[in-house]
């Protein structure tokens, strides 16, 4: 073997290495967001409960507002979106 392939064949490995640390990077990245927004969820929803700093209505009205999808609207027992069609409107 040449030393120009040994020198790509070491290229490679350490690209490869590089890779893995970067993905391992970003899965802990998205690990840390995920906790955070559940720690903040947690909080939010206590003060809701006790009604502490935001009413219940506010939060329901808020989501309602901000909930597309059916199944997060089922998570809060919301209502399911009514899709505007051309007869509708």
């Amino acid at each position: 073997m040449s030393r120009l392939e040994k020198l790509e064949q070491r290229k490679a490995k350490i690209a490869a290495e590089i890779q893995r640390i970067r993905g391992r990077e970003a899965a802990a990245e998205r690990k840390s967001d995920t906790r955070r927004k559940i720690l903040a969820g947690a909080l939010i929803l206590s003060m809701v409960e006790r009604e502490v700093g935001i009413s219940k209505n506010v939060f329901v009205t808020a989501l309602d507002k901000s909930l597309i999808r059916p199944q997060d609207r089922v998570l809060f027992n919301l209502p399911p979106l009514l899709l505007s069609t051309p007869e509708t409107e």
